[in-house]
C-alpha cells in the first residue's frame, strides 16, 4: 500500500459514523514522535472563506522576504501532495513515503487506545508537521480544516491567530447560529497570542470576548487596520492599505474580487503584526509577494475562448462574493453557469445570489458520495426562477461539453462554481 492510499484508508471526518472531534487523537501521535510542533513557527488561519487565499498571500510574503516557509491547505485541488509545500515546492513521493513509514506504527499505536483510530486529516496533519520539521521551516502558515476549538490543526500554540469572515457553514458540526460557529472559529486564540480578524457583527464581538479572555490582542479590519480598492479588472486589482502606523500605496494583486482585497488586507496586517515582533518583512517583499500570489479555483481564469473561469464558492458567502465580482467584472451580462455542490450544504442560499446572473444552468456534481444529486438541485433552481433553461450531467466533463453548447455569443462566458472537489475535476480538464 503507498503513502497516499494508506492516508485515505482512514476515516474522513463529516460529523456522521461515530466519529467524534477532538484533540485528543492528535495529542498522543504529536507526542509519540517527540512533539516537533514545538519547534516551529506557526501562523493559525481560520474563518469561513478566504483562509486558503489568505494563507497564500502570507506565505508568498514571507517567501519573498527571504524566509523558509510550510504552507498547509486543504482540500487540494490539482494533486495530493499541494496540501503541504515548503517554498512553493510540494512534498515529493520519497518525503511523504519516508514520513508514511515512520508513522505507521505510532498511529497502530495510538487507534489500540481509549483515543481511538485517527481521521484521515488528523494524519495529514501530523505528517506534515514532521515533513515541516524536517525541512527547518522558519514559519508554518497553518490552515484549519473545519471550525477552530476541535479542529486537528489546534494542537499549536502560533506567533498569530488569523481569523478571515465568519459565516454560515458547516452548521451540522459547528452549530446553527452565527455565535456558535464563531466561537469556534475564536477557538485557535491562545493566550498572550494576537488575533487579527476580518469577520464583523456578532461574530467580531465573539471574537473580541475571547481575545479579551485569553488576554490576547485583537487587531481588527476597519479599526486597525484598513483597505480601499482603487482600481480592479480582469488582468487584477489595487489598493491603498494603511495601519500600524504605516501606509502602503498602490498594493497591486492579480486575484480578483473585492473579497481578495479584505484577505490581502489581513496577510498584510499579519506582516506588520510580525515586523512588531522583530521579523524583517520589507515593503517590498510585501508588494512582491501580494503580485505574485495565485491560488487555483478562486475566481481563475482557465480558458479564453470562450471565456471561463472557475471559483470554489461553495457556501452562501462565497457565493455572495462570486455573485458581487461577476455583475463587477460582467456588467448586463448573463453567463452560463455550471454547478454542484456537497449534498450536506445550505444549497438554495448557494444558488440564490448566481441564478439571476444565468442564461443557462448546467447542474452537476463531482465525483464522490457527498455530492448533492442533481435533479434536486435542477429542482431547486426552478423554484428560484421557473423560467430559466436546465441541463443537468452525472459528469464534470459533460457538463462543460452542454455548457459550450449553450455559448452563442462570440463574447459568451462560462462560469463553473460550487464544491470545490468539483473545482478539481474541472481543473483536470485544463491542466493536464
Amino acid at each position: 500500500m503507498s503513502a497516499i492510499e494508506w492516508i485515505h484508508s482512514f476515516d474522513r471526518f463529516d460529523g456522521k459514523g461515530g466519529i467524534k472531534p477532538g484533540l485528543e487523537r492528535m495529542v498522543a501521535m504529536l507526542d509519540l514522535v517527540g512533539r516537533p510542533h514545538d519547534r516551529l513557527k506557526f501562523l493559525h488561519v481560520a474563518g469561513t472563506n478566504g483562509k486558503g487565499s489568505t494563507c497564500s498571500y502570507l506565505a508568498a510574503m514571507l517567501q519573498a522576504a527571504g524566509y523558509k516557509v510550510g504552507l498547509y491547505t486543504s482540500p487540494y485541488l490539482i494533486q495530493f501532495h499541494d496540501r503541504m509545500t515548503v517554498g512553493g515546492v510540494n512534498i515529493s513521493d520519497a518525503e511523504l513515503e519516508q514520513i508514511v513509514a515512520q508513522l505507521r506504527p505510532v498511529v497502530e499505536q495510538v487507534a489500540a487506545t481509549e483515543a481511538g483510530r485517527p481521521t484521515e486529516f488528523e494524519v495529514l496533519s501530523v505528517v506534515s508537521i514532521l515533513h515541516y520539521a524536517q525541512q527547518e521551516v522558519d514559519f508554518v502558515v497553518w490552515e484549519t480544516g473545519l471550525g477552530g476549538r476541535l479542529d486537528s490543526t489546534n494542537v499549536v500554540t502560533p506567533l498569530l491567530s488569523l481569523i478571515t469572515n465568519v459565516g454560515m457553514d458547516h452548521q451540522v458540526i459547528l452549530g446553527d447560529k452565527l455565535e456558535q460557529i464563531a466561537a469556534e472559529k475564536a477557538g485557535i486564540i491562545k493566550p498572550g497570542v494576537p488575533v487579527l480578524t476580518t469577520a464583523q457583527g456578532v461574530a467580531l464581538a465573539v471574537i473580541e470576548q475571547t481575545a479579551q479572555a485569553t488576554g490576547s490582542d485583537c487587531l481588527q479590519s476597519g479599526q486597525d487596520f484598513s483597505a480601499q480598492r482603487t482600481s480592479f479588472g480582469w488582468d487584477g486589482q489595487t489598493f491603498d492599505w494603511q495601519g500600524f502606523g504605516h501606509t502602503l500605496d498602490h498594493l497591486r494583486i492579480k486575484m480578483l474580487g473585492a473579497h481578495q482585497i479584505v484577505n490581502a488586507s489581513l496577510a498584510v496586517a499579519a506582516c506588520m503584526q510580525l515586523q512588531e515582533m522583530g521579523y524583517v518583512i520589507s515593503e517590498s517583499s510585501m508588494r512582491e509577494g501580494l503580485l505574485h500570489t495565485a491560488w487555483a479555483g478562486r475566481l481563475e481564469v482557465v480558458a479564453h475562448k470562450p471565456l471561463t473561469v472557475l471559483d470554489g464558492a461553495h457556501n452562501p458567502e462565497g457565493a455572495q462574493a462570486l455573485g458581487t465580482a461577476l455583475r463587477e467584472l460582467l456588467p448586463e451580462q448573463k453567463v452560463v453557469l455550471i454547478v454542484g455542490v456537497m449534498a450536506d450544504k445550505a444549497i438554495p442560499e448557494v444558488l440564490a445570489p448566481l441564478v439571476p446572473l444565468a442564461s443557462h444552468v448546467v447542474v452537476t456534481r463531482a465525483n464522490m458520495p457527498r455530492s448533492a444529486l442533481v435533479d434536486e438541485m435542477a429542482q431547486m433552481i426552478y423554484q428560484l426562477d421557473p423560467q430559466l433553461s436546465v441541463s443537468t450531467s452525472q459528469s464534470v466533463e459533460e457538463a462543460f461539453q452542454l455548457a459550450r453548447g449553450q455559448v452563442l455569443e462570440a463574447d459568451g462566458v462560462i462560469v463553473c462554481t460550487g464544491s470545490l472537489y468539483m473545482i478539481s475535476e474541472a481543473r483536470a480538464l485544463f491542466f493536464h
